[in-house]
């Protein structure tokens, strides 16, 4: 099967491998090293919740998308971006907001390797070719409703912190128990997973060859961030820190609609 990936993707190939191995040392460390994490004891559980995801999940599942991406599926074509997307979204927040520690070299590796293998791979990529993959029944305008929705999703939820500090002041209780002074997830939700999303909703309504794409793209990272949450909230119950019951809720919804949906729109590719 002729793949999908055109010209010369060896870039983009290269570039996976190490992210691969480069981000089971960082996720390991993370998990194995004590002491390696110096952020607080609300910060640190959730670092390693992160860790679990990437290195029981996230690194294997790269790995083997990448492997049949280069045989020609269109599926493992979309996961492998998608997954991509993962790492640069988890190194770019450790690489800026974890306390300075060992592994900080790793992370920044890991933080250009992910750009360069989204670059290298969305340049090269067949979007027509991948488009014609999907049969008549894919759900188009569930999908596009689901990201529109998300994205709406998270502008209350950040804005919703965002707001009352412009207005009185006082800080957001997540940036108080970072103890930092504000937060990553801010700028990354905020200033490219929300626009991409509309814009993926949009192309994909319209019938956008770059829409399908981009869909698949969100929703692969989306169910997989969604997992890493509930694994951050995980291991922060189990330090004895303070769990926030509705954010928690948030989470579970987000990974579980994000995962069904992924399947969904996935399984009507050939």
């Amino acid at each position: 099967m002729p793949t999908l990936v055109r010209d010369d993707p060896r870039a983009a190939h290269t570039f996976t491998r190490a992210i691969v191995v480069l981000a089971a040392v960082a996720s390991a460390a993370g998990l194995l090293l004590p002491g390696l994490y110096r952020d607080n004891a609300w910060v640190t559980p959730q670092n390693q919740g992160t860790d679990l995801v990437t290195l029981a999940l996230a690194v294997p599942c790269l790995l083997v998308a990448e492997r049949l991406a280069a045989k020609g599926s269109a599926r493992a074509t979309i996961v492998w971006f998608g997954l991509l997307g993962y790492v640069w979204y988890v190194y770019t927040g450790a690489s800026f907001a974890y306390a300075l520690n060992k592994a900080f070299l790793l992370y920044v590796a890991l933080f250009a390797l992910s750009i360069a293998a989204l670059i290298g791979l969305a340049s090269q990529l067949d979007v027509d070719g991948i488009r014609g993959r999907f049969d008549g029944r894919t759900p188009v305008r569930p999908v596009a409703v689901f990201m529109a929705l998300m994205a709406a999703m998270l502008c209350v939820l950040w804005l919703g912190q965002l707001i009352p500090f412009f207005l009185t002041g006082a800080l957001p209780a997540g940036v108080t128990q970072t103890g930092g002074q504000t937060m990553f997830v801010y700028v990354l939700d905020l200033g490219v997973v929300v626009p991409l999303a509309l814009l993926g909703a949009v192309w994909l309504w319209g019938g956008k060859p770059w829409g399908t794409v981009i869909a698949g793209f969100v929703l692969v990272k989306v169910a997989t961030m969604g997992l890493a949450l509930l694994a951050m909230t995980w291991f922060l119950a189990r330090s004895g820190q303070p769990v926030d019951v509705t954010l928690s809720g948030v989470w579970v919804v987000l990974a579980a609609s994000g995962g069904a949906m992924a399947l969904w729109f996935l399984r009507h590719c050939r």
